[in-house]
């Protein structure tokens, strides 16, 4: 795993962002499997005919995982958004602060001063905004995750099926392996995610 300890928020946002590619596509690879499993289970007739709900829901579950993500790879856009202009907004600060204590003449210093508080004030909000990302981030990394575990339980189900289609069991034996195989990758990104989140949350909080 990644170390992100010394990495600044918007480069670990990027970092979710890759993870969440690979998320994707492993996602749409399990969507494909479930359009194969769709075409085994209705020219298997009578053989194949418990196999049906199982691709049905295996098609649902990959359609979620994509919608998601995408919805997960959003937020993460706009929470390394967020942190580059919170960046920016302490660099300016940081110059501002500088100026100030170089200047002696009060009214000039009053005016700097009402500058450093509006941006103290933007970063107050940038800061919570970059908060509320992480918290919504971890619903939606739970909401898959929920998936990905119910998963488990369909490749069970899945194998069962597929040792009573006897021409079409290679077959269906192989799409539940895939399903089992896109199910751990994406438990292992889901994994990854997380402890970048963490790291994320650890430094808006301790800022």
């Amino acid at each position: 795993m990644d170390s992100v300890d010394t990495q600044p928020p918007f480069v670990i946002a990027a970092l979710l962002a890759g993870r969440l590619y690979r998320m994707l596509e492993t996602a749409k690879t399990m969507s494909i499997s479930s359009s194969n499993a769709k075409c085994i289970s209705i020219r298997g007739g009578t053989k194949t005919v418990g196999f049906k709900p199982l691709s049905d829901y295996i098609s649902d579950m990959a359609k979620d995982t994509i919608s998601i993500s995408s919805k997960i790879s959003s937020i993460a856009l706009q929470f390394s958004i967020t942190a580059v202009n919170e960046k920016r907004a302490l660099s300016a600060l940081s110059d501002f602060t500088k100026v100030i204590n170089k200047i002696s003449d009060q009214n000039k210093k009053d005016s700097l001063y009402f500058i450093n508080n509006k941006l103290e004030t933007k970063i107050t909000s940038l800061r919570q905004q970059q908060f509320d990302y992480c918290q919504l981030l971890t619903i939606l990394f739970d909401d898959i995750a929920q998936r990905i575990r119910a998963a488990k339980i369909i490749v069970i189900n899945s194998r069962t099926e597929a040792s009573r289609a006897e021409e079409y069991q290679n077959n269906l034996f192989s799409i539940a392996d895939n399903l089992e195989s896109c199910s751990e990758d994406i438990a292992s990104e889901i994994k990854t995610c997380r402890f970048y989140l963490v790291n994320l949350k650890n430094m808006i909080e301790t800022e």
